[in-house]
């Protein structure tokens, strides 16, 4: 019987949680991969870069309890021990309704396509955005070159703000990594002994300016001071200009945009939704081709909810169904299954946790045997991380 070919774009959290739940291989398949490869019906292909990068765990380079070596992982030998050929290539077309990939050195065709490409962020939305901020968000470079111009001040002003995307109905965008950026800058601040040298402040277009709740709270706590509803019109050397024209100095500016896909959904055969992501229905698939599916920060939601996000935890709920309705579709069945809405992370701020959570059914995480605010939450969230690790690196 000839095998399926089956084609994953991208090693993201998306695509390595969709191959999670395609394969339904047992807890150690070190010890049952050549069965796989015997009696697969599967010929399964991922073509990407080779690196797998945490990064809910970015923003903690500010403590120096993580790195670039902590959280960054070769998963070629995860793929291998899968039976997966991996391509070290990058995709520039999607053509024939998906049937074809088109990279920078070859052509594949497939039966299948599961699309984990990550996001583009909206840089060119505010200008100078490029030339004059960082971000937790745009990856470790980034993040490296903002620790480097922090360590050079002994006091100073910082700005951290976010925008978010949402033209499709939901959050798109990093604004839970900038508020845990804030508060590890405050906490780290406060244990080198300088904290009362600096100004940071928090901004966001998206935040009513009255707005109340848990967060906000936390950040009053923090002394940060909070401009809610506020986005600068450029950034230029040495801080922002005001829509009025008026100059804000800042010696840092992070900053993190709003998301879409990347340029390839749009130059394809692939849909792209109003706000400029995939289009996918409920199920995960691509409207409008055959065997397509696509999910992570790429991807919009049908139906959804105004606080949904669509990575890290969402990106598995997503490839998950994802994952369950390409083995249905092969064989030849309609798409059955749907994914459930939450929104459910852990607030880092050093020495205190926050469990943020929202969920469409309203039941609470790990049925609520955590508490929502608590240091323990630290432990709890550096436990997921390091098992997550292990499992890619070992198992």
């Amino acid at each position: 019987m000839k095998k399926k070919k089956i084609i994953i774009v991208g090693n993201g959290f998306a695509s390595l949680f969709f191959i999670q739940y395609f394969l339904l291989l047992p807890v150690l398949p070190v010890f049952v991969s050549w069965l796989y490869k015997l009696f697969s019906k599967h010929e399964i292909t991922l073509i990407g870069n080779g690196q797998f990068i945490y990064f809910p765990s970015i923003p903690d380079f500010i403590t120096g309890h993580r790195n670039r070596e902590k959280i960054t992982v070769d998963i070629e030998p995860y793929l291998k021990r899968r039976n997966i050929k991996f391509v070290d290539d990058m995709v520039t077309d999607i053509q024939d309704g998906g049937r074809t990939v088109i990279t920078t050195k070859g052509r594949y065709s497939n039966d299948a396509l599961f699309l984990g490409i990550g996001p583009a962020f909206l840089k060119n939305d505010i200008p100078g955005t490029v030339e004059y901020t960082y971000s937790p968000c745009s990856g470790i470079d980034d993040m490296e070159r903002f620790l480097e111009k922090l360590n050079t001040l002994k006091q100073g002003t910082i700005y951290l703000g976010f925008k978010l995307n949402k033209e499709d109905g939901f959050v798109a965008g990093r604004g839970g990594q900038i508020y845990e950026t804030a508060c590890l800058l405050d906490y780290e601040l406060k244990k080198r002994g300088v904290r009362e040298h600096f100004n940071i402040h928090l901004f966001s277009p998206n935040i009513e300016v009255n707005e109340k709740g848990a967060i906000t709270d936390l950040l009053l706590e923090r002394n940060i001071i909070l401009d809610y509803g506020y986005e600068p019109k450029e950034f230029i050397e040495g801080g922002m200009l005001d829509a009025n024209g008026t100059f804000r100095q800042a010696d840092i500016v992070l900053f993190s945009p709003g998301i879409v896909a990347p340029e390839l959904a749009v130059k394809s055969c692939l849909p792209v939704s109003v706000g400029g992501h995939i289009d996918v229905d409920q199920y995960g698939q691509v409207k409008g081709l055959e065997n397509v599916f696509s999910a992570g920060d790429c991807a919009n939601h049908e139906h959804p909810t105004p606080w949904l996000p669509h990575q890290a935890h969402m990106a598995q709920l997503r490839s998950q169904a994802a994952a369950k309705n390409m083995r249905e579709v092969l064989n030849k069945d309609e798409a059955t299954h749907t994914y459930r809405k939450e929104l459910s992370c852990i607030l880092n701020m050093g020495n205190d946790g926050l469990w943020l959570h929202a969920a469409e059914d309203n039941k609470p995480p790990l049925w609520n045997l955590f508490p929502k605010r608590s240091k323990k939450l630290v432990t709890l969230k550096s436990a997921f991380e390091k098992l997550y690790l292990l499992y890619l690196k070992y198992l």
